[in-house]
Parts: C-alpha cells; structure tokens; sequence
C-alpha cells in the first residue's frame, strides 16, 4: 500500500512538471528598437520548449505588427541573427527508499537491503533568441513591390494580433 501510495504521488508531481512546462511554451517576449523612420529591429526571446523555429516565427509575425502598428503595410527583413541559449541542469535525488527482508536460521541471520532513489531530474532553462531588421514600405516607395505584406503575414485576425501582440509561439 505505501508503494502504491508513492507511485500515485510520484505521477501527480510528474504531471503537475509537464503541464507547467507546456505552460512556458507558450511564453515569448519581443523588444523593438526603432532605428529609422522606416526601419526597426524585433529582438524575440522565447521559452525552451518553443525551440528556435518558435522564436523565429514570433519574430517575423512581430515584424509583420510592428509595420502595421506604425502605418506601414509591407516590409522586408535585411538582416537576422539567432541564438540557442538553452540548457540543462539535473537535480541529484531527492528520496531515497530502503526495503529488506531478514531470515534467520538457528542463531544465523541472513540479509538483504535493496535501496531506489528518486525524485531530481532534469531542469530546463535559457531561451531561444532570435533578432530581424525590417524594412517597411508604404505604397508606392521603391521597395514595395518585392515586399511581405503584413495583412497577410498574420492572417485573417490581424487585427486582434497588432492590437495585442505576438507572445506565443503555436
């Protein structure tokens, strides 16, 4: 009955780790810098789990709302740049459990000790960075032709995202 009862404890603390981890998925910041009247750069760091095709996707739809947000309606990205800093620590044990059996046999007594170790693992942190100078254009400008446009980068509900952003990356 203990053991049972230490299994059912172990998947709920194993259960509770994997919903938070899908938590942080969804978890992505973006910072923008203005560095012309038509020109920023999106810096996007997102959570591990995203991966780095999540952290770029989050910044190009952030390209895609900051030339909406500033009047735009197409841009290009002339420059990118990208970078891993995810890692992993592992946590020593944090129970251990020690059974045994015993059996004697006149005035001699035989032993056996058998001892599980559980509880640590693996902690994942960091994130996954990605950074784009874009271009934007409005119609008419040298320029425009060859450009994304926006609209269409972020869908049907573009609205909802230049309103409020990108900071997820499913």
């Amino acid at each position: 009955m203990k053991i049972e009862m230490l299994v059912g404890g172990l998947m709920i603390f194993r259960l509770i780790g994997i919903g938070f981890a899908f938590a942080l998925a969804g978890c992505a910041s973006t910072a923008v810098t203005p560095m012309a009247a038509n020109q920023v750069m999106i810096s996007t760091s997102a959570a591990p789990a995203c991966g780095m095709s999540g952290a770029q996707r989050v910044a190009a739809q952030m390209a895609a709302v900051e030339t909406l947000r500033r009047g735009f309606e197409r841009f290009t990205i002339v420059g990118m740049g990208a970078q891993n800093n995810v890692r992993m620590a592992t946590l020593p044990p944090t129970m251990a459990t020690t059974t045994g059996t015993l059996n004697t046999y006149g005035n001699t007594t035989y032993g056996n000790a058998t001892t599980t170790f559980s509880g640590g693992g693996p902690i994942v942190f960091g994130s996954n960075d990605a950074n784009l100078v874009v271009v934007m254009y409005r119609k008419g400008e040298s320029g425009y032709r060859n450009a994304v446009d926006a609209r269409s980068t972020l869908g049907e509900d573009w609205h909802e995202k230049v309103e409020k952003g990108i900071n997820t990356c499913s």
